[in-house]
C-alpha cells in the first residue's frame, strides 16, 4: 500500500475543511492539484474515501477508518516534531551537572524548585563520577555545566563568574586551635589535616595544599577523601581539622562541636564558575538561578526567598 504523509493531511483537512476549495486553501494546493491527490489516494486503495454531495464532501466508512489512523499518525508527527525541537533548544530531557571537588549538594533542591518553574521537563542529574575531572566530563558532552573554581584555556568552554566564596578552617570544639580568632598556614604544622581528595595529573593542586608546600608546613598526617560529609563527621569526631568553603560547611554547623576559623584573605576568597560547551534556554536559566541563590547582596534577599 503505496501511502504518504500528504495523503493522511490530505483527508484530514478535507475533513475538517468540509469542501476541496477550503481544503486547498489550507494546504496551499491548487483544486485541480488536491483532486488530483485524493484520486490517487483511492485508486491506490481501491476504495471511495469520500460520498460527494454537491460541493460537501462526506466520509465514507472506509474513509472514516483511514481518517482514524490518519489522526493518530498526524498527532504523533507533530509530537515528534515538538521534542526534537525542545531537544535540540535544551527545553527537555537530562541537565547533566558537577561540582569540582567537593560532593554536598544541600543547596541544589532550592535551585532545582525554582528552576522547574520554567523548565518542568527537564530532569537535573548529578554526575557525582565528574567531580575530581569536571571539565573533561563536559568536553566530551558527559555534563552540561560544570562549577569550578579552576579555568583552562579551551575555545569551546564558556566561563562565568557565578559566586565567590570563602575557605574556612573547620576544627572540633576542644580543639586548641578553636579559641583562635583565625588561623594561618604555619598552623597546620603537625595536625591531622584532612582534606579533599583531587588529581594531581589535573594541574590543580588545592590553594591549601600549595601554600603548604611553598611555606614548607608539615602537617603529621595529610588525609584525603573523597566525600564532604565522611570529612566533617571525622572532625566531629576528633579525628583531625580540615579546610572547606564556608558555604559548604555553613549548613552542618548548627547543633554540632564544630568550630569555624576564617584563613588569610589574600588565599581565602575564590571565585567559582559556570563553565559551559553548549549555550541553550535551559543551560542559562540553571546559571541564572545559581546566581540568584548565591547572590549575598541585601537587594536580591527577597529573589533568593523564591528558591526557598
Amino acid at each position: 500500500m503505496n501511502v504518504a504523509l500528504h495523503h493522511f493531511k490530505l483527508v484530514d483537512t478535507i475533513f475538517k475543511e468540509g469542501t476541496l476549495t477550503k481544503a486547498a486553501s489550507t494546504l496551499n494546493l491548487t483544486q485541480s492539484a488536491l483532486s488530483h491527490q485524493l484520486k490517487e489516494l483511492e485508486s491506490t486503495l481501491e476504495i471511495e474515501v469520500f460520498h460527494r454531495q454537491g460541493k460537501r464532501l462526506h466520509l465514507s466508512e472506509e474513509g472514516f477508518r483511514f481518517l482514524k489512523s490518519a489522526e493518530k499518525i498526524l498527532a504523533e508527527i507533530k509530537q515528534l516534531e515538538e521534542d526534537l525541537q525542545n531537544l535540540k533548544n535544551g527545553n527537555t530531557g537530562k541537565l547533566n551537572i558537577s561540582l569540582q571537588c567537593y560532593t554536598a549538594y544541600h543547596w541544589l533542591p532550592f535551585i532545582v524548585k525554582h528552576y522547574k518553574t520554567q523548565f518542568p521537563a527537564i530532569n537535573i542529574h548529578i554526575a557525582s563520577e565528574a567531580t575530581r575531572r569536571p571539565l573533561e566530563y563536559l568536553l566530551r558532552g558527559e555534563v552540561d555545566v560544570a562549577i569550578v573554581r579552576t579555568q583552562i584555556v579551551n575555545t569551546k568552554i564558556k566561563y562565568e563568574a557565578v559566586f565567590e566564596d570563602q575557605l574556612i578552617a573547620v576544627v572540633p570544639a576542644d580543639h586548641p586551635l578553636a579559641a583562635r580568632t583565625h588561623i594561618e598556614i604555619a598552623d597546620f604544622e603537625n595536625q591531622e589535616l584532612i582534606l579533599p581528595l583531587y588529581d594531581p595529573s589535573y594541574q590543580d593542586t588545592p590553594v591549601i595544599e600549595s601554600q603548604i608546600q611553598v611555606q614548607q608546613v608539615k602537617p603529621k598526617t595529610l588525609h584525603r577523601i573523597h566525600y564532604t560529609d565522611a570529612t566533617l563527621e571525622m572532625v566531629k569526631a576528633g579525628l583531625g581539622i580540615t579546610v572547606m568553603a564556608d558555604w559548604i560547611v555553613k549548613p552542618y554547623l548548627e547543633g554540632t562541636n564544630l568550630v569555624t576559623l576564617p584563613l588569610p584573605e589574600k588565599i581565602a576568597r575564590r571565585t567559582w564558575y559556570a563553565a559551559t560547551c553548549r549555550q541553550t534556554p535551559a543551560v542559562e536559566y540553571f546559571i541564572e538561578c545559581l546566581k540568584m541563590y548565591f547572590a549575598d547582596e541585601p537587594e536580591n534577599e527577597d529573589r533568593k526567598l523564591l528558591l526557598v
